[in-house]
């Protein structure tokens, strides 16, 4: 009777999370014009200053008051939503585990099922159900709530809510089989897990990758090969210019989704392919072009998807380090109250996998840091590879209104995975000063 009970009041949460993003979905979607910002001649161009500093004022300067508080206050909600995630994961923990909840659900479907193994997929994939549930009003508000208010998304409820599942059934299917090699370690090296944890994240994360470009993201977006004209035959010949003679290079249907500019670098090994979505071939110049696909060329030939494999699983080993010591303490006080037998029990499922959740959050600074660095290494190697200073500038002013331009240190730590517009635009006025003074030597 507890559980149904338990599980009326988690899918009351998803229901009213639903209606929620419904009546949102109806409201009229603000006006966001392709370009917002001060339009300029190439005479502007010409008489802007050598000086890295005054150029990126005279950038920053065509930036429109509306833009700037528009940025203000899409950053002033994203810390509404880090909180609310780190307290949904909290609460959500809390109460799953004050109601014996995966010990009921082992309780009720073990004597059904003969193998340990089904038992833990049965627990685990209803335990992953009931935080989906959970975390639903935030994730509405955080990906389709936002958007829609500050007209970056026209996408309708229902399209949302299919991307948002399938991505949740992707990653579902990547944790199931996280839990199940997890769970057994837990049982047969109870003392080792730490390490053979670690060995299971590095062959997921790289699995994951290998298939992003070619399973994965196909589930939520249409992709084809560029067609034939000056765009393709810019962005080969920047690929041979930089040692690359077969790179698959291909366009999204982004626009349906989202209103912002974007391209991506995806894959591992022989799978890498960059994406540009159809937004940005369809609203920039040749030179922002070339800026964002020779930054993402920059990643292929940088080797960063293989750097970030490495970070991310180093941060992910620190995480396991003090998930396992917080294990030990938990089950220790309140393993009998919460009806767990031991760590290798199903039932810890939402005690481990909410410090691992937890983690997940209190890392991100370190995780973003990681990645800044290589953003900018990024950013100087589309420099150099497209000569196009002023299309990596134009480029970051173009979405100006999705971020604050000057962040605090703890929003910066918090929220940016790359160097703020700011950084970036100032980066590509000190690249243009310092090579017009190597020119004239």
């Amino acid at each position: 009777m507890r559980a149904r009970v338990i599980w009326t009041s988690i899918a009351a949460v998803a229901v009213c999370a639903l209606a929620w993003g419904w009546s949102i979905g109806g409201e009229a979607v603000p006006a966001r014009p392709a370009d917002q910002t001060i339009a300029v001649d190439s005479a502007w161009y010409a008489a802007l200053p050598l000086d890295a500093e005054a150029a990126t004022a005279a950038y920053l300067a065509r930036i429109p008051a509306e833009m700037r508080a528009r940025g203000e206050a899409v950053s002033d909600t994203r810390m509404w939503v880090f909180w609310l995630r780190v307290l949904t994961v909290v609460a959500a923990t809390a109460l799953l585990c004050a109601t014996a909840f995966a010990a009921q659900l082992r309780q009720s479907a073990g004597p059904r099922l003969p193998r340990r193994w089904t038992l833990d997929v049965v627990v685990a994939l209803q335990y992953f159900a009931a935080m989906l549930a959970l975390g639903l009003p935030i994730e509405v508000y955080a990906r389709f709530v936002r958007p829609h208010r500050f007209g970056f998304s026209d996408q309708p409820f229902v399209g949302w809510l299919s991307d948002y599942m399938i991505g949740w059934g992707v990653t579902t299917a990547f944790y199931l089989v996280a839990v199940l090699l997890i769970y057994r370690v837990f049982r047969w090296r109870p003392g080792q897990w730490v390490a053979w944890a670690m060995v299971v994240y590095v062959a997921l994360r790289v699995l994951f990758a290998l298939l992003s470009p070619d399973v994965i993201e196909p589930l939520t977006n249409n992709f084809k090969p560029l067609a034939d004209g000056p765009q393709r035959t810019q962005i080969v010949a920047l690929a041979r210019a930089n040692g690359i003679d077969e790179l698959s290079v291909v366009t999204g249907d982004a626009s349906r989704q989202s209103r912002l500019l974007n391209a991506h670098v995806s894959g591992f090994a022989g799978t890498t392919r960059i994406s540009v979505d159809d937004n940005t071939l369809r609203t920039t110049s040749d030179p922002m072009l070339r800026a964002v696909v020779a930054h993402e060329i920059g990643h292929f030939v940088l080797k960063h998807t293989a750097a970030a494999i490495v970070t991310d699983s180093l941060v992910m080993a620190a995480g396991f380090i003090l998930i396992a010591l917080c294990l030990r303490i938990l089950l220790r006080r309140f393993g009998d109250r919460w009806q767990i037998r031991g760590i290798a029990d199903i039932a810890a499922l939402p005690v481990f996998w909410g410090l691992l959740l937890l983690w997940m959050h209190v890392s991100t600074p370190l995780t973003y840091a990681f990645s800044r660095v290589a953003e900018h290494q990024a950013d100087l190697f589309a420099l150099g590879a497209s000569r196009a200073p002023h299309g990596l500038a134009e480029f970051m002013i173009h979405d100006a209104d999705t971020t604050r331009l000057q962040p605090t240190a703890f929003e910066y730590a918090l929220f940016y995975t790359h160097p703020s517009a700011r950084e970036r635009v100032a980066t590509a006025m000190r690249w243009r000063e310092e090579t017009a003074r190597l020119n004239e030597q």
